[in-house]
């Protein structure tokens, strides 16, 4: 049996989104008094970036940490985050975290400039990436190549910034 005390919720990005919409026309949560939060541990955001102001909010009405992380449908699995269970970082707004083992995240402005850290540009990851990640996309390897690895030769290019 599960011990109540790691017990944490996930949401997803369609949540997230809620959770402005929330913001927006509950701003105190009053709709949320009306239920027992007590096995409520940690709210998990991933999908789409966290705002610090959403964060910040949901943080001081749930009185629970809020922890964003960030991952894509390709690799399966996060690429950066703050892993509650393990050792739980301070949570900075803006930021999803640190990066998880195996992924070497550089951030480009070109195929051959990358740039110093705290600077905004394009994130890649350095190749090889790790098990669990895309190969390929469904009988179009040609696709593949020319939208995740040709931008930024020796890395996939996620197609996000930061």
């Amino acid at each position: 049996m599960a011990d109540s005390r790691h017990e944490t919720s996930r949401l997803t990005r369609s949540t997230f989104t809620a959770f402005r919409a929330i913001k927006k026309e509950d701003p105190k949560a009053e709709h949320l008094k009306r239920y027992d939060m007590s096995s409520f541990r940690t709210l998990f955001l991933a999908g789409e970036r966290c705002d610090p102001g959403t964060l910040n909010w949901a943080g001081a009405i749930l009185q629970r940490p809020v922890i964003d992380h960030w991952w894509q449908t390709e690799t399966g699995w996060a690429i950066a985050g703050n892993f509650v269970g393990i050792e739980t970082l301070p949570v900075k707004p803006d930021s999803a975290g640190t990066p998880v083992p195996g992924y070497d995240v550089r951030v480009f402005s070109g195929p051959d400039q990358e740039l110093a850290a705290g600077t905004m540009g394009s994130i890649v990851l350095r190749l090889p990436m790790p098990p669990g990640c895309l190969s390929s996309l469904w009988n179009n390897d040609d696709r593949f190549r020319e939208s995740y690895l040709e931008a930024v030769p020796g890395d996939y290019l996620t197609g996000d910034s930061g």
